[in-house]
């Protein structure tokens, strides 16, 4: 475990999964619950009024959105694109649609991957084991 100092207070610590020191990741939980409630009671707030309201970076707010802990309000709609396509999302990196092509995609290059060491297994023919001496003749 290494002992940094906290980028948010400059305060040293010692960095065990957070790469902020204790206080300053319990006041982020406190300020994400501010937020998350504020967004939950006033559904159709603008980014920047929730901004102004919760005395919290837009940016910050967009990071909630992108890291899955809050949703786009109706007030928000086309804040934040899918990563691949551009499409407006609620939530996340990708739309879902995207998501599923590259799911789809992955289990495609597993099943072809597994296809091929099946058939790699098959064609070297039965394996043998056991010891063999070599005779003099």
């Amino acid at each position: 475990m290494d002992a940094i100092n906290c980028p948010r207070c400059g305060r040293m610590f010692t960095k065990v999964s957070a790469n902020i020191c204790k206080d300053c990741e319990k006041a982020e939980v406190e300020k994400f619950e501010e937020v998350r409630l504020y967004v939950k009671e006033n559904p159709n707030s603008s980014a920047q009024e929730v901004s102004e309201k919760c005395e919290v970076s837009v940016k910050r707010i967009l990071q909630y959105v992108r890291d899955g802990k809050l949703e786009i309000s109706q007030g928000m709609e086309g804040l934040i694109t899918c990563s691949k396509c551009g499409r407006p999302i609620k939530s996340g990196r990708m739309c879902e649609r995207c998501t599923k092509n590259i799911a789809g995609a992955l289990t495609n290059m597993i099943s072809v991957g597994n296809a091929a060491k099946e058939k790699e297994a098959s064609s070297s023919g039965p394996k043998q084991s056991g010891m063999y001496t070599l005779n003099k003749n």
